[in-house]
């Protein structure tokens, strides 16, 4: 016999429309649109013959109906993931991919990476370069790096293991001998910006109380590599995470003027609930934190 199914693209939306009341948190959690989303819930709607939500100006509440449907669909989808995550257990001894914002993939993970692999030969280790949001079933990405902070998808165990201090960085050829000592003066040379942390000048300036510097004016680049090295080729000055110039500061390429400070952010290691529970995964996260630790009690 066939089975009237609801349309299966649907439940996801209307589970986290309804656990929080909202077609916007839904739209992010998913990476759709909120046109997307109203889209999907009209379409459970339609098939249901009932309407799940009451729609009012600024909120949304369940109906009695919505109300009955939302523990069947959470189990249903619940039973989904279950099943999936055995059959994906199935390929846990295979490598560990790790997908990573790439200048920290290049400037910090890539140098202390054969120190994990010295306590864990038995696991092969495939990088791959990104910051877009991560979908790791359509990925195939055993633990994902970003830099952010809460709150991140329901889906995914979040382990921050760095706290990101930033502040202006440049070439210490740019400022011939000057000692900058108010954030003002930075009005004398151009700012350097990356499209991956476009707001970086702007949130700087503001924790200052700085407003007579132009956030918006100077030299854009693709990725932070690109800024960094435009920063010590004395292009102009950047606003760099310290985790991502401390080689830098050492070999004096890079001086920060005005110290670091903290952005509010942290560099977090990303998985699903069922990724967190395999020993590949379960050995990253560890090594990540205790190397992160290390780190942060080195003078």
């Amino acid at each position: 016999m066939r089975r009237r199914l609801p349309p299966l693209k649907t439940l996801p939306a209307f589970e986290i429309a309804a656990d929080r009341l909202s077609f916007s948190a839904a739209a992010g959690e998913l990476n759709l649109t909120h046109g997307a989303v109203s889209r999907q819930i009209k379409a459970l709607e339609n098939h249901l013959g009932e309407p799940l939500f009451r729609r009012h100006n600024r909120r949304i509440e369940l109906t009695d109906t919505g109300k009955a449907l939302l523990p069947a669909v959470r189990q249903a989808l619940h039973l989904l993931e279950t099943s999936s995550a055995h059959i994906a257990a199935e390929r846990k001894q295979g490598p560990l991919v790790v997908s990573c914002l790439a200048t920290f993939l290049m400037r910090w993970l890539i140098p202390r990476l054969y120190d994990f692999k010295a306590l864990h030969p038995e696991i092969e280790v495939r990088l791959a370069a990104s910051h877009a949001p991560v979908d790791f079933a359509r990925d195939g990405v055993d633990v994902a790096i970003r830099l952010g902070k809460p709150p991140w998808p329901a889906n995914v165990v979040a382990q921050p293991f760095h706290d990101d201090l930033s502040g202006p960085v440049c070439s210490p050829a740019l400022l011939q001998g000057r000692r900058l000592k108010r954030p003002s003066e930075l009005r004398r040379y151009a700012l350097l910006h990356t499209d991956t942390r476009p707001h970086a000048w702007s949130e700087w300036l503001d924790a200052k109380d700085e407003t007579r510097v132009d956030a918006a004016r100077g030299l854009r680049f693709e990725h932070t590599y690109f800024l960094l090295e435009a920063a010590a080729s004395g292009l102009g000055v950047a606003v760099g995470s310290r985790a991502l110039v401390e080689q830098d500061l050492k070999a004096g390429r890079l001086i920060a003027p005005f110290g670091f400070s903290p952005s509010g952010r942290a560099y977090t290691v990303l998985c699903s609930r069922q990724a967190a529970r395999l020993p590949k995964v379960k050995a990253f996260r560890s090594w990540i934190a205790d190397t992160a630790a290390k780190i942060t009690r080195t003078p």
